[in-house]
């Protein structure tokens, strides 16, 4: 798991190694124990966000350890990669968690090439370096998105909601639709970090093409409380943040499917609110269904 020494990832790196479930209103899923790669950029934040897991877990001690990796370097994912086939590691699921939030976000041109360079060719450096680790009759890549790709999309026109919602978009497209939209000066703040996540949920859809022997989905946790969130009014734990996550780690998800923090499935160009139904994949569905 990437970005696993803090917030939501070190919630979900604690829940796997503990077989822990958090507190929710949404059917969510009891992990089995489970052996975690905490990924981080810093190893000494990794071993500091590890102690702090098996401080007050001590029995996840044996069931954890830090990885070194930056999603934003190749060589690092690479590096990363040898380091787990060296040990002879076959993975069940692959979470590109690490990504630059709305707290992080610079403005212009240069900070939303950051921003995609991290949250959306970071999952795919990530995805491509450590694929052929993962078991390929069950394995799973599960890409952390969020509820503002929706939101970003809902309030574009209709041939960009067509684009980035698009089963049959390639990575070309892909690239050449987010910097259409840099040159558009299309990004602004809070809108890079959008384009961003609407662009992961697009490169969701060309990796669940690109591996169809694995299940390959997107996921919203929800507004939490996170340093990334910090001065943005999240409220819910990040343990809370974690729904999704099980849900798209553990239950018979579609791949391809974008999924709510509720763990239902939602639409890629408009928002659902935790608890309403799920989306159908109607061409066309009555906004007023999910935003109550």
């Amino acid at each position: 798991m990437t970005g696993g020494n803090s917030g939501i990832g070190l919630a979900l790196c604690k829940l796997l190694a503990t077989s822990g479930q958090p507190e929710s209103p949404y059917p969510t899923p009891k992990p089995p124990q489970c052996y975690v790669y905490m990924g981080a950029r810093d190893t000494a934040k990794g071993d500091a966000a590890l102690k702090s897991i098996t401080d007050a877990h001590p029995e996840a001690a044996g069931n954890i350890e830090v990885l070194k990796i930056d999603v934003a370097d190749d060589a690092s994912c690479a590096a990363a990669a040898e380091t787990l086939k060296a040990k002879g590691v076959k993975l069940y699921a692959v979470v590109n968690n690490a990504g630059l939030g709305l707290a992080q976000e610079e403005a212009g041109a240069s900070g939303t090439e950051k921003i995609i360079n991290t949250n959306v060719l970071g999952p795919k450096r990530v995805t491509e370096a450590m694929v052929g680790l993962v078991d390929q009759t069950e394995g799973r890549i599960v890409n952390t998105s969020s509820g503002v790709a929706s939101m970003y999309l809902k309030a574009q026109d209709a041939a960009l909601k067509a684009k980035l919602s698009n089963p049959e978009i390639t990575f070309d497209e892909l690239t050449a639709c987010m910097q259409e939209q840099i040159a558009k000066d299309n990004v602004g703040m809070g809108k890079g970090y959008g384009l961003s996540k609407a662009s992961l949920n697009a490169l969701t859809l060309i990796q669940a093409k690109q591996y169809p022997n694995l299940k390959v989905v997107s996921l919203s946790p929800g507004f939490i409380d996170t340093p990334m969130t910090q001065g943005f009014g999240a409220k819910l734990s990040p343990e809370q943040g974690c729904v999704s996550s099980l849900v798209c780690l553990f239950n018979n998800v579609t791949s391809g499917w974008y999924y709510g923090s509720d763990g239902l499935r939602g639409p890629f160009t408009m928002t659902r609110d935790p608890g309403t139904p799920e989306y159908q994949g109607e061409e066309n569905p009555d906004a007023a269904t999910y935003n109550k």
